[in-house]
């Protein structure tokens, strides 16, 4: 997945997607994240994912999307 921006939670979200109810970001140790979502994260293939604040912060580090203003 290449993240290309932030949008704000729930957002387009379909409220019966995995998404509108948790991280679907990522998978830690292939568990569902415990973490609440924060933001949704559009792929460059336009796709939405929703990220717990860990998984906002990682994807800024590593893909060089910027923070929400909230969390700069």
């Amino acid at each position: 997945m290449s993240a290309e921006r932030f949008e704000p939670f729930p957002g387009e979200l379909h409220p019966a997607s995995a998404s509108a109810h948790r991280c679907t970001w990522h998978t830690p140790g292939n568990q569902p994240c415990p973490q609440p979502p924060r933001n949704v994260v559009r792929t460059k293939d336009g796709r939405r994912w929703s990220a717990c604040e860990a998984a906002v912060r990682e994807i800024a580090a590593k893909e060089g999307v910027p923070l929400p203003a909230d969390l700069a």
